[in-house]
């Protein structure tokens, strides 16, 4: 945890999953100059978006220009006023829809319903390469415990375990996820891998609230074992200090770096215990690498990968 990332994207401007801009949906409205979005897509807890919201209810925006109710444009604006894209349209969320609320989203249905049903549908899937024989997603956040964060869409960031800890210790006979509404921090430990009679703890990418569970994960004999990047996603969790936090995790080219190491501790680490290599098919680890080499310490494994 000691470590910061020294990638692309700054502390204060978060990498969204599959976006198609980051630009700031205010701006693409033509209400302010061209700006970027810092705060994922989540508009609501925005200060810019709550200034903005104020100027609009005083009458008058703070640069001067006219405010967003239609009713107090021109005429000559008033057909464009009238067809205002909301903000979900306007970011690539939903591919047609206009905003007949005044871009009082907080008060929207239609905001509500996008919002509810993006933290347990999983339909965007990532992009992945494979580094010394394990995957690894692209826009994806990673902690040195092998698991992790993906901002998503509306702020929310999604989690899971890694290829890595999958093939290394999975299958898994169940895994224990806390409950929704539980809040948990960065470091600390947010699941509970089952096999057999051993255990070991996961711990959090990330800080927030719980706000959805992957009923498949925690189901027996259910888990997408070799698909943790998709549908094996554990937890949606709703983040605080998001931008710092994601700060301390590996993103882009450093996280390559730091699994090519891991990979390297691996194998030496079955060198010397079995005298085997860490055998790949088609370019991929085997899975279940645990289960092959009973000769492994459990414990070491957990204590040196998941830092637990």
């Amino acid at each position: 945890m000691k470590r910061k990332t020294q990638g692309r994207h700054s502390a204060g401007s978060p990498a969204v999953f599959d976006m198609r801009s980051n630009t700031c949906v205010w701006s693409k409205a033509g209400v302010i100059k061209p700006t970027r979005c810092i705060n994922a897509f989540d508009c609501l807890s925005c200060p810019l978006h709550k200034r903005l919201k104020k100027d609009v209810a005083s009458g008058r925006l703070k640069n001067g220009r006219a405010p967003m109710d239609w009713r107090a444009f021109p005429d000559r604006f008033r057909t464009e006023a009238e067809q205002m894209k909301c903000r979900h349209m306007l970011s690539g969320r939903v591919s047609y829809k206009y905003c007949i609320n005044n871009y009082q989203c907080d008060t929207c249905p239609y905001n509500e319903m996008i919002e509810n049903e993006s933290l347990a549908d999983f339909q965007d899937h990532s992009v992945q390469k494979i580094v010394s024989g394990f995957a690894l997603a692209e826009s994806y956040y990673y902690h040195p415990g092998h698991t992790w964060a993906r901002v998503e869409y509306g702020g929310f960031v999604r989690t899971g375990l890694d290829d890595f800890s999958a093939r290394l210790f999975g299958p898994f006979d169940r895994i224990v996820l806390p409950g929704m509404g539980t809040a948990i921090r960065q470091g600390e430990a947010c699941c509970e891998l089952i096999r057999g009679s051993l255990q070991a703890e996961c711990l959090c990418p990330t800080e927030g609230v719980v706000v959805a569970v992957n009923p498949k994960a925690s189901g027996k004999d259910s888990f997408p074992e070799w698909e943790p990047f998709d549908d094996g996603w554990l937890m949606v969790i709703e983040p605080v200090h998001l931008s710092s936090r994601l700060h301390r995790l590996y993103f882009g080219e450093e996280s390559r770096t730091w699994l090519e190491q891991e990979a390297e501790a691996l194998t030496a680490i079955i060198a010397e215990e079995s005298g085997h290599a860490l055998a790949a098919t088609g370019g991929r680890a085997m899975p279940d690498i645990y289960g092959h080499l009973p000769e492994l310490d459990w414990h070491e494994l957990k204590h040196k990968f998941l830092r637990t």
